[in-house]
């Protein structure tokens, strides 16, 4: 027990991309090749592959059960940013919303420029600027057919955003998934809110002076805090839209356009843990999707002491870090290995642990980022965009599954995908 919550500490202890630490968020090869944009090359996300447009629009929700965990008034209550992102007719006219909104407010604000700046590099100036779009319209209305549309509970990596997984996002949406974007406070690169303040993320340095002892249990705490806090934000959510789904309140522009018998929660990275943790205090959520979301050397998922398991089938989708340079010993990978193994064997029937191994593929792959890194480079561009269409295929090959009732061959084993390994895993 002691050796999981320590790897989670690792993960939520330290400053933003802590998890990085342990799986590699930037690769070397695509930092090193990052020049100043060449104006002559064109950075644009790729078209989605699904039939539907893509609509968006940005709620502020604030949950009265929750206290703000990191405010020092006891009248602050825990609030998120959402962003709902939905199928809308193919042409449907309207703005093109930005790619990161409050992006000029985050450049001209002091404390939060430089982090944005690092996460995003030279292709900050586009962001900022509006020049890199996405192909959602703002507040578009709905498509009409189906009925009401599975939904997708989606949370990012420590130290990210939501944004930055667009393509994915969009990709599900216009296969016919209502996404819900979660911006997770204290945990996000930056959040803006519609009252024009923004939230940047969390820093929190260890205070000098202290054992190693009094260290680890500080980690440990910061752990189990930002996981309950995910997952709780999570669950949040997914009341949220439950209520207003059933509302009929003519504001709430899907109203009675989501499926919520029919629900997921996916995230990367840090974002994994956080949906791992709320399926396994949810039984409504019907999938579970972690991207690269596993936490070695201990364990596949966070383990709390109510010691609950998961009860709906579960995707570790994974990008093969055997060969990474990772703070622990051979020995200890390879334990982490075996205990993986044993915590798949007792998930529900039809989870499956994915490895991916393509060339290129490296942690952040699940994000945009390397397409963005690529600055519009022929060679790195196609790299990219072919490693974001492998992630993008098994995530919705999963959803399609559980969500829409759908033979996959892709898991099945019926159509083998020479850059993975698929192996079935549950009671």
């Amino acid at each position: 027990m002691k050796s999981r919550i320590v790897v989670c500490a690792i993960l939520f202890g330290s400053v933003a991309g802590a998890f990085s630490a342990v799986h590699g968020q930037r690769s070397e090869a695509v930092t090193e090749s990052r020049t100043a944009v060449d104006p002559a090359l064109t950075v644009k996300l790729p078209a989605p592959s699904g039939k539907f447009g893509i609509g968006r629009i940005g709620y502020e929700w604030t949950d009265a059960s929750r206290p703000d965990a990191y405010s020092a008034d006891p009248k602050m209550h825990r609030s998120l940013m959402v962003y709902l992102w939905y199928p809308s007719p193919p042409k449907a006219a309207g703005k093109t919303g930005s790619y990161l909104p409050g992006a000029m407010q985050m450049d001209s604000a002091p404390e939060i420029q430089p982090h944005v700046k690092e996460e995003f590099g030279d292709i900050w100036p586009m962001i900022v600027s509006g020049e890199l779009k996405p192909h959602a319209i703002e507040s578009a209305p709905l498509a009409k057919s189906p009925k009401a549309f599975p939904v997708v509970l989606l949370s990012h990596g420590a130290g990210g955003t939501g944004f930055e997984y667009t393509s994915l996002i969009e990709d599900l949406v216009s296969h016919g998934y209502v996404v819900a974007a979660i911006e997770h406070p204290d945990t996000a690169l930056a959040v803006l809110f519609p009252d024009g303040k923004v939230f940047a993320h969390r820093q929190d340095p260890t205070p000098a002076g202290l054992t190693s002892e009094q260290r680890m249990q500080r980690m440990m705490a910061a752990a189990g805090l930002a996981i309950s806090q995910g997952a709780n934000d999570v669950v949040f959510v997914l009341n949220k839209l439950t209520e207003l789904n059933h509302s009929g309140n003519p504001s709430f522009l899907l109203s009675g356009g989501l499926d919520l018998s029919r629900v997921a929660a996916v995230g990367h990275s840090a974002g994994g843990a956080f949906a791992a943790r709320a399926c396994q205090l949810d039984a409504r959520i019907i999938a579970c999707v972690s991207l690269d979301g596993s936490l070695p050397p201990a364990s596949a998922f966070p383990e709390f002491p109510d010691k609950r398991g998961f009860q709906q089938p579960v995707l570790l989708l994974e990008v093969d870090h055997s060969g990474d340079r990772m703070p622990f010993s051979t020995e200890q990978y390879n334990e982490f290995l075996k205990k993986k193994d044993a915590e798949l064997n007792l998930c529900p029937k039809g989870s499956y642990d994915v490895l991916l191994k393509s060339a290129g593929l490296f942690h952040g792959s699940f994000s945009d980022y390397p397409l963005l890194a690529a600055n519009g480079r022929t060679s790195e561009t196609t790299l990219a965009l072919h490693n974001l269409r492998l992630t993008q295929s098994f995530t919705r090959a999963f959803l399609d599954k559980y969500l829409k009732d759908e033979e996959e061959p892709l898991l099945d084993g019926s159509k083998h995908d020479p850059e993975a390994t698929v192996k079935q895993y549950g009671q």
